[in-house]
């Protein structure tokens, strides 16, 4: 078993803007209070290994200037905006992500009640990803920027990053697997919504038949039966960009790669459930062996697809 990552927890409430300035470690910064009134704010932190997921919140404007720790991205998503904000001179919006390059300072003015979901993710982390995600090799931030993504898509980031904020300290080893595993969904999709908006990358379809991608995709995630591969390890195995997989399988297949993905697990789950019996196996551990991390769910999914519940397939054997 693959050596886990340290998690860990911190959270603080307070009135003092600088107490709570100083409690971001590492973080090299200052915070100015701009509007009148007493300041309350408060830091929710979950680390996962190298990667920071925190809810930040300010009950007062407040200027933010500094930078990241040492070797480390920074971003910021706001959860609420009670009103105008930017970045360096750019507007935020409550759909804007504020990306802060290593080493570089980020100038930044809050708005009251500023609310915001914020990542440090490890600048060799971003590098990887956003290489397997497109032609380039980093995010090509020179200062801090601002990138705005859709309503829906912000809303999706903002549910799954809560949730990683909200996560208790692991007391078991599947607590600490799903913990880690949406941890790593969430730093990929995250960064692929920055990807997609930015448009850094190139057509690299080239000489390569979609087909021939999708075969080899699918041979690619049938010979790890046991494996949680997601669409970034198709895209690092078959040296394809993120855009690349979706075009060929809308292409090809007329679904999206993470449809055909979870189809091709549900599939493998019934082949197991049809071969098995109740007193072989269980259903969940068949489901999170198939990477499938919350029970309700895939119960919905696999119901939805085979018009039946996975516990009816396996007692009808």
């Amino acid at each position: 078993m693959k050596n886990s990552k340290p998690i860990e927890k911190f959270s603080l409430k307070t009135n003092d803007f600088d107490e709570l300035c100083e409690s971001a470690e590492g973080w090299d910064q200052q915070y100015y209070q701009l509007s009148p009134g007493t300041f309350q704010g408060s830091i929710e932190l979950t680390r996962v290994g190298s990667t920071q997921i925190m809810r930040e919140r300010w009950g007062r404007k407040i200027r933010y200037r500094g930078t990241t720790p040492s070797g480390l991205y920074g971003f910021a998503l706001p959860l609420n905006l009670s009103g105008p904000a930017n970045c360096i001179g750019h507007a935020v919006s409550e759909d804007s992500i504020v990306i802060q390059a290593p080493h570089l300072e980020a100038d930044l003015i809050g708005s009251d009640d500023w609310d915001a979901l914020v990542l440090g993710l490890p600048e060799e982390t971003v590098r990887s990803i956003v290489s397997n995600l497109s032609s380039a090799t980093n995010l090509g931030v020179y200062h801090a920027e601002v990138t705005t993504l859709t309503p829906s898509n912000a809303l999706a980031l903002r549910r799954v990053g809560m949730e990683l904020v909200k996560l208790s300290e692991p007391s078991t080893a599947e607590e600490q697997q799903y913990a880690e595993t949406l941890t790593d969904q969430f730093v990929k999709l995250f960064l692929w919504e920055i990807v997609s908006v930015r448009d850094i990358e190139k057509n690299e379809v080239g000489h390569t038949k979609p087909a021939e991608v999708v075969r080899q995709a699918t041979d690619f995630v049938m010979s790890n039966p046991c494996a949680d591969i997601g669409l970034t390890d198709i895209c690092a195995k078959l040296n394809v960009s993120l855009r690349t997989l979706h075009y060929v399988f809308e292409t090809v297949t007329g679904i999206s790669p993470a449809t055909w993905l979870r189809r091709i697990r549900l599939n493998r789950v019934h082949k197991t459930l049809v071969k098995s019996s109740p007193d072989d196996i269980l259903v969940k551990q068949v489901a999170l062996d198939n990477g499938f991390l919350h029970l309700g769910h895939f119960t919905r999914q696999y119901r939805h697809f085979f018009g039946c519940l996975p516990s009816q397939t396996l007692r009808t054997v």
